[in-house]
């Protein structure tokens, strides 16, 4: 970010979620207010879920920091006059990433993650400066399955989460390539609570598009304000907004299993996603 872009905060907060000793785990944030003067109400926001790599940096020295393609990305926000969090659900698990873990094996589960994301969202509401009915959640790859599970009003602990006393919830969704075999499985057991989106690669062999697919027809037969965009020879994070395309052959799942996955960019494919995530927001967080 230029030397007048937002100050990124760190800010603290608990998870639903609970540790072995019966504790909230604290999770810690980044959080990025918009230049603008706060308007009254308070900001707009979004809680935006990272992916199965983390939210920190991986340059040498800046390890501690928020990693550049989610401040760039954050700008999509920002512009609008959004406040965005970051919330980090790995550190505070002892996590590093996620990505090169097997299906099977312990991990910090996307489910579990739900649990961070109402944290976030219970956080910010609490905030003078924040407008309690205007936050949307958005994830990608890892973070949009977490976002996929964080909205689904079946569950129990998201029901007993949204039948507290003045409890908030979120205005809009958007999953970025997430995986959707889960909730397509779970038919009825899945109702998205609030208006979702979905943005995902045709070529995707990580998380595929056919399920998404699926999913977007089943909530359309439901008359749910669901649509799922698929992107014409786009791969996952097609919407990354730096590097190549790539080959990851540390990934262990994935469409083909063992094989790895492709990764990276397709510029044409994440301005589209962008200008259609901007509007769809611009939409929903209007007072």
């Amino acid at each position: 970010m230029s030397a007048t872009a937002p100050v990124v905060q760190q800010v603290t907060f608990p998870s639903l979620d609970r540790d072995a000793a019966g504790r909230n785990i604290a999770l810690r944030a980044f959080l990025i207010l918009p230049p603008s003067a706060r308007p009254a109400g308070g900001y707009p926001a979004v809680i935006a879920m990272h992916g199965c790599g983390g939210v920190y940096s991986l340059r040498k020295g800046h390890e501690d920091e928020l990693a550049e393609r989610m401040r760039i990305r954050a700008r999509l926000y920002l512009d609008e006059g959004f406040a965005v969090l970051f919330p980090d659900s790995f550190r505070p698990r002892s996590t590093r990433e996620v990505c090169t873990v097997r299906v099977g094996e312990p991990t910090v589960t996307s489910a579990r993650r739900r649990l961070d994301a109402l944290g976030a969202l219970e956080y910010l509401a609490h905030r003078g400066d924040i407008a309690v009915n205007r936050i949307a959640l958005v994830g990608w790859s890892h973070g949009g399955s977490a976002t996929l599970y964080a909205i689904n009003v079946k569950d129990p602990e998201v029901a007993a989460f949204r039948s507290l006393p003045g409890a908030p919830f979120f205005r809009a969704a958007v999953a970025f390539y997430p995986g959707c075999r889960a909730p397509l499985k779970a038919r009825d057991r899945w109702d998205p609570g609030v208006p979702t989106r979905i943005h995902i690669g045709e070529l995707d062999d990580w998380t595929p598009a056919q399920p998404c697919t699926d999913l977007g027809k089943a909530m359309a037969a439901r008359g749910a304000d669901f649509d799922v965009t698929v992107y014409p020879g786009s791969h996952h994070a097609f919407d990354a907004p730096t590097g190549k395309v790539v080959h990851r052959d540390d990934v262990p799942n994935g469409v083909h299993p063992g094989q790895g996955v492709t990764v990276g960019p397709n510029p044409g494919s994440r301005r589209a996603a962008n200008i259609r995530v901007r509007a769809f927001l611009r939409d929903r967080l209007a007072s």
